[in-house]
C-alpha cells in the first residue's frame, strides 16, 4: 500500500474508510438495534409508572428489572456500539491512517455484543446486581473486558502511527475515553462484584463509578466528535481554539472528583462530598471554554445550521450539554440538594446527559458518516428533518416532567402533612407526561433506523443492476 503523502487526498480517505467500514457498520446496526430495544424497555416502564398492572403476570417484566434492562442496554449497547463506531473513524482520519486487521475488530465486537445479551438475560431472569447503572451480571464482566481490550487497541494503535505531527483536541478526548473506560470499569467491577466492599464504602464506590462511567466515556467520545464534526459542518473554524487545551484537563480532572455529590447528606465523610461540591463548582471553567469552543462556533454559522441536519443535531447535544452542566453544579447547593434529592430529578440529570446529549451528538455523527462511507446520500432528508423535530420534542417533554415533577415530589417530600401514598398520587401528570415524551423518543428513534438502514439497502439495490451489468459483460 502506498503511503498517504503519496496517494491523492481523496485516495488516502477512500482507503482509510475502506478499511473500517465493514467493522463501522456493524457497530452501527448494532447501536441502532440496542437504541431501539432501549426506547422500548423506557417505554415499558413509563407505561408501568403509570398503570403498574401492564405486564404484571410475568416476572421477568417487573418495573426493576425493565430499568435494570434499560440501563444496560443504553450504556453498554447503544452507547458503546455507536463510540466504537465513530470513535474508531475520527481517529483514523485524523491520523490519516488506515485501521489493520479489520476482521479482529469485528471479532470484537461479536464478542461485546454477545456478553451484553446473556447480560440481558440474566436480568431478565433475575440474576441482577442492586447497583444502577451496572446492574449485568458479574460473569459477564470479564467478557466484555476482554471484548473491550480488543477493540480498544485500534484507537490506541492508530494514534501511536499517525501520519502528521499535530495531535487534534478530538484525539485527545477519544484517547482519553479510550484509556479512562478501562479503569473505571474494573474498579468498578473490582470493589463492587469481585471482591465487595463493606458498608459504606460500596455507595462511594458506586457513586465513583456512575459519575465517571458518564463523564470519563461519555462525555469525552462526544465531545471528541463535537470538535470533530462542528469546525467540518459548518466551514468555521473552532473559536477561541487555544483554550480547547485548558477545557480538557479542567473538564477531566473536575469531572472525574465530583462524583461525590450524589452522596450529599449520606453517612460518609464529609471531605468527600465537599471535595465534590468544590470541584463540580470548578466545572464552570470547562463550561464556558465549551461553551465557546462548541456552541459559540455552531451558532456562528447560522445558514449551516438551518441547511446541515447533522450540525443541528450536534448544535442540539452541545447546548443540552452546557445546560447539564449548570444542572449540576446547581445540585450542589444545599438548598436544592434538600429538595432534589431522592426525586426524579436525578433521573432527568441523567437521561440529559444520555438522550439530549450523547444520543443527539451521535445521530448527527451518523447523518454525517453513513452516507460518507456508502458514498450515497439521502434522496429526500424530510424523513431526518421529522426525526430531529420529535427527538427534540420528545427530549423537552420527557425532561419538563422529570424536572418539574421532580421539583413538585421534594418540595412535597418536605411537607408532613402529605402522606407518601399522596405525593404518589400528585405526580400522575407528570407521570403521563413522560410517558408522552418516551414514545416521542421510541417514534424519532424508529425513524432514525428507518432512515439508516433503508440509506444502505438503498446502496445495495443500487449496486445490483451495475454488477449485473458488469458481469454480462465478463460474461460475453
Amino acid at each position: 500500500m502506498s503511503q498517504p503523502s503519496i496517494a491523492s487526498p481523496n485516495d488516502s480517505l477512500n482507503a482509510i474508510d475502506s478499511s473500517i467500514n465493514k467493522a463501522a457498520f456493524y457497530f452501527i446496526l448494532s447501536a441502532i438495534t440496542w437504541l431501539l430495544l432501549s426506547s422500548l424497555f423506557a417505554v415499558i416502564g413509563g407505561i408501568k409508572t403509570v398503570l403498574p398492572s401492564f405486564l404484571s403476570t410475568y416476572e421477568g417484566f417487573t418495573f426493576g428489572r425493565i430499568q435494570a434492562m434499560l440501563n444496560s442496554t443504553l450504556i453498554m449497547g447503544w452507547c458503546s456500539n455507536a463510540i466504537f463506531a465513530v470513535a474508531f473513524w475520527i481517529m483514523a482520519r485524523l491520523s490519516s491512517t488506515p485501521i489493520k486487521h479489520g476482521g479482529i475488530l469485528l471479532l470484537a465486537g461479536f464478542i461485546w455484543n454477545v456478553a451484553l445479551t446473556l447480560g440481558l438475560l440474566g436480568i431478565f431472569i433475575g440474576d441482577l446486581t442492586a447497583y444502577s447503572w451496572m446492574e449485568f451480571p458479574s460473569y459477564t464482566s470479564g467478557i466484555f473486558l476482554l471484548a473491550y481490550t480488543l477493540i480498544a487497541v485500534w484507537g490506541i494503535v492508530a494514534y501511536r502511527h499517525k501520519q502528521n505531527d499535530y495531535s487534534y483536541v478530538s484525539q485527545w478526548y477519544i484517547l482519553g475515553g479510550l484509556l479512562w473506560f478501562p479503569w473505571i470499569f474494573v474498579i468498578g467491577q473490582f470493589f463492587i462484584n469481585w471482591v465487595p466492599v463493606r458498608g459504606a464504602l460500596q455507595s462511594i464506590v458506586h457513586a465513583w463509578y456512575i459519575n465517571n462511567i458518564f463523564y470519563l466515556w461519555l462525555c469525552p467520545i462526544a465531545l471528541g466528535a463535537c470538535y470533530y464534526f462542528i469546525p467540518k459542518l459548518s466551514n468555521t473554524p473552532i473559536r477561541s481554539y487555544h483554550m480547547s487545551a485548558l477545557a480538557f484537563w479542567t473538564f477531566a480532572l473536575f469531572a472525574s472528583w465530583s462524583g461525590m455529590t450524589y452522596l450529599i447528606g449520606a453517612p460518609v465523610p464529609v471531605w468527600l462530598t465537599t471535595t465534590s461540591i468544590v470541584f463540580a463548582i470548578a466545572l464552570i471553567i470547562p463550561l464556558l471554554i465549551l461553551y465557546v469552543n462548541l456552541v459559540g462556533t455552531a451558532l456562528a454559522s447560522a445558514s449551516q445550521l438551518k441547511n446541515n441536519l447533522a450540525l443541528r443535531f450536534i448544535t442540539f447535544g452541545s447546548i443540552a450539554f452546557i445546560l447539564h452542566l449548570i444542572v449540576k453544579m446547581l445540585l450542589t447547593f444545599s438548598s436544592i440538594d434538600a429538595v432534589a434529592h431522592f426525586t426524579m430529578i436525578y433521573d432527568a440529570h441523567h437521561w440529559q446527559l444520555i438522550y439530549g446529549f450523547f444520543s443527539m451528538i451521535f445521530f448527527g455523527a451518523f447523518y454525517y458518516l453513513v452516507p460518507t462511507l456508502l458514498n450515497h446520500y439521502f434522496k429526500s432528508y424530510f424523513l431526518p428533518n421529522l426525526q430531529f423535530i420529535l427527538s427534540a420534542l420528545g427530549i423537552i417533554i420527557l425532561l419538563a416532567a422529570l424536572y418539574i415533577g421532580g421539583w413538585q415530589q421534594g418540595t412535597q417530600y418536605n411537607t408532613v402533612e402529605l402522606s407518601f401514598l399522596e405525593i404518589t398520587n400528585n405526580l400522575s401528570l407528570w407521570m403521563q407526561l413522560k410517558l408522552v415524551g418516551l414514545v416521542l423518543i421510541l417514534l424519532a428513534n424508529l425513524l432514525f433506523a428507518f432512515n439508516v438502514t433503508g440509506l444502505l439497502l438503498s446502496k445495495l439495490l443500487d449496486a445490483l443492476p451495475n454488477f449485473s451489468n458488469e458481469e454480462l459483460n465478463q460474461n460475453t
